[in-house]
């Protein structure tokens, strides 16, 4: 896990714990919902309407939190 990597991963445990909706901007899409779980190079984020979606950690590139 590279340090980037790992900044994005405590972003979204803190929006996890937090109960916080976030934006995540990926190398291809954003996509917006609360963070279902996390783990060492996945995330999960739902999305309403759309059910749990899986990203790579490695292919995010910014997280903003939202409330």
């Amino acid at each position: 896990m590279t340090i980037a990597t790992k900044e994005i991963s405590n972003e979204l445990m803190d929006a996890y714990k937090n109960h916080k909706l976030v934006i995540v901007e990926t190398n291809d899409d954003k996509l917006t919902g609360s963070v279902a779980a996390v783990n060492h190079d996945q995330a999960f984020i739902k999305r309403p309407a759309k059910g749990v979606e899986v990203i790579k950690l490695e292919n995010v590139r910014q997280v903003k939190l939202l409330n």
